[in-house]
């Protein structure tokens, strides 16, 4: 058994589980239903234990359909690279940590190592960084293409654009409304990686420094400074520590005899011929510092990482995959029968701008649910007739009254609206006619939807009967032009 079956069997979905789902998707389009329908109900047979989750049922059929192909998939390539991404980014900033300590720990016997610098580097400014990279992450929430802006980020979208090709590139970023999360965890823990990489880079400078070299320490400052303040200042970073390693705090005694003059070349404090010895009190800020280190550094940043491990692994698991591609796919899994009731839908194969992913057709809704209606621009349509085949092509059931929308009564859209938004996630029929080509309204109209209420709301527009092949086309490029994952289209 291969780590991705192992992986699967344990419902394990990760990134290349999901990089190779939606690639199948895609590649699925242009194949039979009934072909798809015996693949999947042989894949579901050969499981030796159910499924609980829809994410551990798409990971074991990702992975019987990995041992088919028997090749690495491109999602499996996709991973690898971005593990190795992470690798060279890790290397590349502890090579800059190394640099940054060597010119900060600079000890040629003619001045100390002034202990304000070494803080001031490794203490204020990752204290600020931290924060920085805080409130990026939290502001990225808001605001999904923020972290695009980080060179990192660009160098890994365009690895994954040229492992998986354009064409599936552009339907990643068509749908980065449903994986934008794991998306914004995945990149935050490559740059935690960095920062991790820069202090153990550091750290590890610092201890072959102290090692292996006679480094002395002093503080000087063109400010104001008592001894008794920086005393202060040092017990207040020492807090985390000072009651279980004490020689890691500096003492009043040692910060006095340490501050220095640069003018003179001498510690301000040291009596005439005992330059030697106060180099060797001054090397007792060593322990004070690595602790600054280690706790202001290397142990935020490690927290950050398993952090960002955890959170894109939540992501992951919390995935809704309840498109209506992705329902159809978890409906051939788990449905002994499915019949293909929707025909030849015109959306499927219709030609799509680029970086834009063609329209799924409707899932079936199941369970008698109750489905809001919407008549686009007076759409004629048979009411009795109209609610018997959402029965049967969508199990679903009709919530009367059935209501108007595009036209000029205002005060009849508002109603819909506020019912739509009463309803939160129920789902919306809107039937409309081939020949009635969508516009700025229709968009607007979606637009309206999914402001007032759930994101995930499915919108199933269904084309009355007429019209021809060119007329459906323009619906569906329109529709996909509009980048949403839960908007699918089919015939009334």
């Amino acid at each position: 058994m291969t780590i991705s079956e192992r992986d699967a069997e344990q419902g394990r979905f990760g990134l290349a589980e999901l990089i190779d789902f939606e690639l199948q998707l895609a590649s699925d389009r242009a194949r039979p239903y009934q072909e798809l329908l015996e693949r999947d109900r042989q894949i579901a047979l050969r499981w030796r234990a159910q499924p609980k989750t829809p994410q551990q049922m798409v990971a074991h059929w990702v992975a019987a359909l990995r041992r088919d192909e028997g090749a690495p998939t491109a999602g499996e390539k996709v991973a690898r690279a971005h593990g190795l991404a992470n690798l060279l980014v890790f290397l590349s900033f502890a090579l800059i940590g190394v640099g940054v300590a060597l010119a900060v720990l600079q000890f040629t016997g003619d001045h100390p190592i002034n202990v304000l610098v070494v803080l001031g580097v490794f203490v204020v400014l990752q204290l600020i960084n931290l924060l920085v990279t805080v409130a990026a992450f939290l502001w990225s929430r808001f605001s999904p293409g923020f972290l695009q802006q980080f060179p990192i980020v660009a160098v890994l979208r365009r690895l994954i654009a040229r492992l998986v090709g354009p064409d599936h590139a552009g339907r990643f970023w068509a749908r980065r409304s449903l994986y934008g999360g794991v998306e914004r965890w995945i990149w935050f823990r490559t740059m935690q990686l960095g920062a991790l990489a820069f202090n153990i880079g550091a750290i590890v400078t610092f201890m072959a420094a102290v090692s292996f070299t006679d480094l002395a320490f002093a503080w000087s400052t063109t400010l104001r400074v008592e001894a008794q303040s920086l005393e202060r200042f040092c017990a207040a970073l020492a807090l985390p520590w000072r009651g279980w390693l004490p020689e890691a705090v500096p003492s009043l005694e040692l910060i006095d005899a340490t501050q220095y003059f640069r003018f003179d070349a001498a510690y301000v404090r040291a009596p005439p011929g005992m330059r030697v010895r106060d180099a060797a009190v001054a090397g007792g800020w060593w322990p004070f510092l690595l602790m600054c280190l280690l706790v202001y550094g290397l142990l935020p940043r490690l927290l950050l990482v398993m952090w960002a491990s955890w959170g894109a692994m939540r992501s992951l698991r919390r995935l809704p995959l309840d498109t209506p591609e992705e329902a159809e796919v978890i409906a051939r899994l788990t449905t002994p029968w499915v019949h293909n009731v929707h025909g030849e839908d015109p959306g499927s194969v219709a030609p799509l701008g680029r970086g834009r992913a063609p329209l799924p057709q409707p899932a079936p809704l199941g369970n008698d649910q109750e489905a809001i209606v919407v008549r686009w621009r007076d759409a004629e349509i048979d009411p009795d007739r109209f609610v018997e085949r959402v029965r049967q092509r969508l199990g679903a059931a009709v919530e009367a009254p059935i209501a108007d929308a595009g036209g000029r009564d205002h005060v009849e859209e508002q109603a819909l609206l506020a019912r739509l938004e009463a309803s939160q996630q129920q789902p919306m029929l809107v039937v409309v006619e081939p020949w009635n080509a969508p516009d700025r309204g229709f968009e607007r109209f979606v637009r309206y939807v999914r402001q007032r209420s759930h994101r995930q709301r499915k919108i199933y527009v269904l084309l009355t009967e007429g019209g021809d092949a060119q007329q459906h086309a323009v619906w569906a490029g329109y529709l996909a032009e509009l980048a949403d994952p839960y908007i699918a289209m089919g015939e009334a």
